[in-house]
């Protein structure tokens, strides 16, 4: 009865855990999807300056005026504090740094995102609290980067560009694996690729006719020069709260650093072994992945997903005793039965070595792409070779 108890007890822990990471990626995903919507509307009102700088304010109004009020402001603060403490904490929890090379960009792209967000929503609202009536327009800011300050055009563009990157890879994960792809990835793969290129072209043409502004007209030079004025009380305020913002995030970005190495260093010395269908042997440190442990090994194995437990093309047949992996999780659970797994299959990205050794048949070639994934689930048990039927 005790054994029953203990069994109960471990059953419903794991259930909470579950509950936990599904809300946790739904906040990472929403709070991800408003940044990027905050991003898309900027680079949407940069392209406009392809037409004229008239153009860019008229849609200012629409596409801007909902992040300069208070609950837009709220709302991306807060998109980014979350975001961040999310990804850090992801970070942290990591068990090696086994990542293909888009995870690594978009990685990398992610821990520089939060503070350049952050710096860019902190220097409009100090700007507004100094002068109310201070509203920067288009004509200023162009005139100002174009002509004053050509470095932080160049900063501007580049934070642009990291969110906006960043959080193209992240929404191209999600939606690619989904059904409804095939039917909306003709259209979001050329908005993905164009946007950007079309906002620095509108950033372009509007400067020159920026440029060409502050040359003819004198009553737009008085304009300038008080509004740079402004712009010069508050510089200090601006350079003490940015330095602020990067000490702090960088001393959470070490601390989540360090705990990364310091659970990589842990497990060193502990071995556990994963014998494949070829009858290759590896040894590795345990509370890895199935998957993690054949690419740190140079071993391919297909992970269109990489790692998240959503596609289904890491599925193994596990031949030997499945009591050394964790349980199945409901994400994973719910994508076995979403594939028509068979049982005694698992997802090697899900399924984690805690001790022993592990014998397992790669079911699925490690060049299938999301393409076949969307487009069939075979009854993959017939993959197996004979011999593990």
């Amino acid at each position: 009865m005790t054994q029953g108890f203990v069994v109960e007890n471990a059953s419903v822990r794991r259930l909470d855990r579950s509950r936990v990471k599904r809300i946790l990626f739904q906040l990472r995903l929403v709070s991800g999807l408003v940044l990027i919507l905050y991003v898309l509307m900027h680079l949407t009102n940069l392209a406009l300056g392809l037409h004229s700088i008239d153009a860019m304010e008229k849609a200012r109004h629409v596409l801007l005026f909902p992040w300069m009020s208070w609950p837009g402001v709220t709302l991306l603060t807060a998109a980014v504090l979350v975001h961040a403490g999310l990804g850090l904490m992801t970070l942290a929890l990591r068990r090696s740094l086994t990542l293909s090379r888009t995870d690594w960009v978009q990685m990398c792209l992610g821990l520089i995102t939060p503070p350049l967000v952050l710096n860019h929503v902190a220097v409009a609202g100090i700007l507004h609290h100094l002068d109310p009536d201070f509203r920067p327009d288009y004509t200023f800011l162009l005139s100002v980067y174009w002509n004053l300050a050509p470095k932080s055009a160049l900063q501007q563009v580049l934070v642009v560009m990291v969110v906006w990157v960043h959080g193209a890879i992240g929404l191209y994960s999600w939606l690619v694996l989904k059904p409804v792809w095939r039917r909306i990835g003709a259209f979001v793969t050329p908005v993905l690729f164009f946007v950007p290129i079309l906002a620095l072209l509108g950033f372009v043409r509007g400067g020159k006719e920026a440029l060409a502004k502050l040359a003819a007209d004198g009553h737009w030079q008085e304009r300038m020069r008080h509004s740079l004025d402004i712009m010069a009380e508050a510089r200090p305020m601006l350079d003490v709260l940015q330095t602020r913002i990067l000490l702090i995030y960088g001393l959470l970005a070490l601390v989540a650093c360090a705990i990364l190495m310091l659970r990589i260093l842990k497990r060193r010395r502990m071995r556990v072994g994963v014998t494949f269908e070829t009858g290759q042997r590896v040894a590795a440190r345990p509370g890895l992945s199935l998957l993690e442990i054949s690419l740190l090994n140079h071993i391919p194995h297909a992970n269109i997903c990489s790692g998240r437990g959503r596609c289904g093309t890491c599925l193994v047949a596990i031949t030997s005793d499945p009591s050394v992996l964790t349980p199945v999780s409901a994400t994973e659970a719910q994508t076995l039965r979403r594939i028509q797994a068979a049982p005694g299959q698992r997802l090697a990205c899900q399924a984690h070595l805690t001790h022993g050794s592990v014998e397992l048949v790669r079911l699925l070639p490690f060049h299938v792409d999301a393409a076949f994934l969307r487009e069939s689930h075979p009854a993959i048990d017939t993959a197996l070779p004979e011999q593990v039927r």
